[in-house]
């Protein structure tokens, strides 16, 4: 019975995602968590459609993040420094590849790039025991 149940839900959310033209694709609970906090700064620094947009894409990935870990993981990872940390790293990186299109601050930006991936390989290990999947070389 529970084998069936559990091709049943698959079916519906293989069918939701058709529907909707998603696909399902797995990634390391930090790659999902930097990606909402780059949704988080977008919000930041943005208005109009964009800021919108973004609000848009950062609610609906928080309730996707929900119903994989649960409210009280969601909101610990989200209150946590580490996640805290990823959100500012993120915003480094924003300004500097804004700066960089007037000023080739090319290397700057790659530091800071990489400062933002440290950030969430620790987010990563301290939250969830698989390690990340992302490679910086």
């Amino acid at each position: 019975m529970i084998l069936i149940m559990q091709v049943i839900g698959t079916l519906l959310q293989h069918s939701y995602l058709k529907r909707n033209n998603m696909i399902k694709v797995s990634l390391d609970e930090a790659y999902v968590f930097d990606l909402l906090s780059i949704y988080a700064v977008k919000i930041d620094n943005s208005d109009g459609e964009k800021k919108r947009q973004s609000e848009k894409n950062y609610n609906l990935l928080s309730n996707e993040i929900i119903e994989s870990i649960g409210i009280d993981k969601f909101t610990d990872i989200i209150l946590s420094d580490e996640y805290k940390d990823l959100v500012d790293a993120n915003q480094i990186v924003f300004e500097l590849v804004d700066r960089a299109k007037e000023n080739k601050l090319a290397k700057a930006t790659a530091d800071a790039n990489y400062e933002r991936y440290i950030k969430k390989i620790e987010l990563q290990q301290k939250f969830f025991e698989t390690k990340i999947t992302e490679i910086k070389i």
